[in-house]
């Protein structure tokens, strides 16, 4: 099983890998619009390798890390698979996404997007299924 999620205490941050990050060049990093504690590391040849949590979303996975939260394939209406990341089981009330990276959706369980819960991947063709689902 692969650990996509890790957590530095000294730091005080979390990161959740969305791609084998040796394999990968991070060519810059953007704050994601509405959360300034999630940052998302872009790559050259994908869209975003990884994504680094600060603040209080960085705790919301500190204790997850351990558990190792993994990747599931959902199907959406139109018959189309993606991949998606859930911390737990709240319902969605927001999704937000970077002009950058239109197919990764960031959930949330409040309008003001300061609950992150979860990451669902519509660009299939860029990730690897073998990284994120194993």
């Amino acid at each position: 099983m692969k650990r996509h999620m890790t957590f530095d205490d000294d730091a005080g941050m979390g990161y959740i890998y969305l791609a084998e990050p040796l394999k990968h060049t991070i060519t810059k990093t953007d704050e994601l619009p509405l959360n300034e504690d999630i940052i998302l590391d872009f790559g050259k040849g994908i869209p975003i390798i990884g994504i680094e949590l600060e603040g209080g979303t960085a705790l919301k996975i500190k204790g997850l890390a351990d558990e190792m939260p993994t990747f599931t394939i959902g199907i959406t209406a139109d018959g189309e698979s993606y991949y998606s990341l859930r911390l737990n089981d709240v319902l969605v009330k927001r999704s937000v996404t970077h002009p950058d990276a239109k197919k990764i959706v960031f959930l949330f369980s409040d309008p003001d997007c300061r609950e992150f819960i979860g990451i669902d991947i519509y660009d299939t063709k860029s990730y690897d299924e073998s990284f994120l689902i194993g």
